[in-house]
């Protein structure tokens, strides 16, 4: 799975190259809509950036300048350049700037897939080691979406032995932070964007509240007027860093779809969209998933999570299928007692009562994104004869 960039200052282009990207592979797509002037001259842009794809009418001098810089700082980040009636002269000044690859507007189907796959074989190739961006999204409000996250991005840290960082990005009322620790945080995420400007791994490490080893988060605000000032470009650049810190950025959304929460969908190499099953949640969630899909997102990005499921409700989880076309990807029980007594103390729920069925089916979950970390289970003989399973010789008399 490669990152690319789609730059254009038409939506309707835009839109129609995130298409094209969905029918060849599942990669993360990021859509900017800007003039490519305007667009090449943002450092963020390259930032993780595996392709950039240029959709430019008019190709003028300054662009191949920013095209040859941007090739020249950023080796890794392969160039692709869509414009009408490219001319000899363009192709010429294009390929001594950098650029991998020209094709006219609007570029034949074969032909784009053909040069995408080109200009992604080298991230497939190099394999890597940036952390997964998961993002936890809410169908209706009273998911539970909260809670999943948080609890699932804990449980990927303890028992996956992964680095987990977990943000808040439900803003107004946002209390992930809440149900995983007492600690007072030394930074919210709108204070994180306010220094993004010298957003490095020490400066996040130290706004970061650590929870337990290998698991940290960047909690809400709580304050609508500071959520006003988190914009896209800033979690651009928080994801750009922490991706290099972490095995897994977790991401509470909630319900908010906004241009900055769209960003971090678009990074997202999993989205997971919570429900529970009752007919509003159901027309709600049928909204959601209509947004991805005019969004281009591949449909194995996302991920439908049944929370609190109640076998006695009156829609059958065929039904949710049948309606969102796809299957239900995890089934979390109505466990009640151990969820409520774990938000009323603020502590992860696989940690006050590791066997409960909710934090199996968490367990479970986590087993199916990291199949080849699962912890290994003491036998009966190193149940029987002690965690090392050393024989120990009787005492000479």
């Amino acid at each position: 799975m490669a990152k690319i960039a789609v730059v254009s200052a038409d939506e309707a282009h835009l839109h129609y190259v995130a298409g094209l990207i969905a029918q060849s592979a599942n990669h993360v797509v990021q859509r900017v809509r800007a003039a490519p002037a305007v667009a090449l001259a943002d450092p963020a842009l390259t930032l993780g950036t595996d392709l950039l794809i240029v959709d430019a009418p008019e190709v003028g001098a300054d662009d191949i300048v920013q095209l040859r810089r941007i090739t020249t700082e950023h080796p890794e980040t392969l160039c692709m350049l869509l414009t009408a009636h490219p001319s000899a002269d363009l192709l010429m000044r294009a390929m001594r700037a950098g650029v991998q690859g020209v094709l006219p507007w609007p570029p034949e189907a074969q032909e784009f897939r053909d040069e995408l796959q080109r200009c992604t074989s080298h991230a497939l190739s190099n394999g890597r080691a940036e952390g997964q961006v998961l993002a936890f999204t809410a169908c209706k409000g009273g998911s539970g979406t909260t809670f999943v996250a948080a609890n699932f991005a804990h449980v990927m840290a303890t028992r996956h032995k992964k680095r987990v960082l977990l943000v808040d990005l439900s803003q107004q009322y946002g209390d992930a932070a809440f149900l995983m620790t007492d600690q007072t945080p030394p930074a919210t995420l709108s204070d994180v964007c306010r220094q993004v400007d010298r957003l490095d791994a020490a400066l996040l490490d130290a706004c970061v509240t650590h929870v337990c080893p290998g698991f940290d988060v960047v909690p809400a605000a709580g304050d609508p007027i500071k959520a006003g000032e988190i914009k896209a470009a800033h979690l651009e650049r928080i994801l750009a860093v922490a991706r290099q810190q972490y095995d897994a950025v977790v991401f509470d959304i909630g319900q908010d779809i906004n241009p900055a929460t769209l960003v971090v969908l678009d990074h997202s190499n999993l989205i997971y969209a919570v429900m529970r099953r009752s007919l509003a949640h159901l027309r709600a969630g049928r909204r959601l998933f209509d947004l991805c899909q005019s969004l281009s997102y591949h449909t194995d990005r996302v991920r439908l999570v049944l929370n609190g499921d109640d076998r006695h409700a009156n829609i059958a989880q065929r039904t949710l299928e049948d309606a969102f076309g796809v299957r239900v990807a995890h089934v979390l029980p109505l466990d009640a007692g151990p969820v409520r007594d774990a938000s009323e103390q603020g502590v992860p729920v696989a940690q006050l009562a590791p066997n409960c069925a909710i934090a199996r089916a968490l367990a479970d979950m986590a087993r199916q994104l990291y199949p080849d970390t699962q912890p290994r289970r003491d036998n009966l003989l190193r149940k029987l004869f002690g965690q090392n399973n050393q024989v120990h010789a009787p005492a000479r008399a």
